[in-house]
């Protein structure tokens, strides 16, 4: 940009009455316009999509026109992460872990509340130890501890409807 473009550009900006931001963001668009060869729809569209950064907008504008995927934003792949971790926490709230021995059930609890008796147990010493000790025992007396799922596709709503 040249000294008599930026005076220009000042003339028109006093001559309109633009706020500061709108003037920037017209800006923006002009630069992805020249550099591009686009109009002002995609330009603004690119922009939106890169959060005002013009160098986002500008790379995302060259792999659209490359026919590369352009990278995906990160709140895209936030929200995808996020929304497997509630997965795996509704699927670890349906899991139960069971302490058996000769195949009948002496404890059952469900993971969550047996994950946090065993982070408790284990942060006090004392009964550190005893829990240890009550391993061994329980090892020797051929118990064992299985993990199970809870089958959601078993419950039927059929079951406990009641008919009047």
């Amino acid at each position: 940009m040249t000294l008599d473009d930026l005076s220009e550009l000042i003339v028109e900006r006093k001559e309109k009455n633009l706020s500061e931001a709108l003037w920037s963001e017209l800006e923006k668009m002009d630069i992805l316009r020249e550099r591009m060869g686009i109009g002002y729809e995609e330009a603004r569209a690119a922009l939106n999509s890169a959060q005002g950064d013009v160098v986002k907008a500008l790379d995302f504008l060259e792999k659209e026109r490359d026919g590369r995927k352009p990278c995906e934003e990160f709140p895209d792949r936030g929200q995808e992460i996020w929304e497997n971790v509630k997965a795996k926490m509704q699927e670890f709230n349906r899991t139960k872990i069971n302490l058996k021995r000769n195949d009948t059930t002496v404890l059952s609890l469900s993971a969550p509340l047996g994950v946090a008796l065993a982070y408790s147990v284990w942060r006090k010493p004392g009964l550190r130890m005893l829990a240890l000790a009550g391993a061994v025992g329980a090892a020797l007396n051929h118990f064992h501890l299985e993990v199970d799922s809870i089958d959601k596709s078993s419950y039927n709503d059929e079951t406990f409807e009641f008919h009047g």
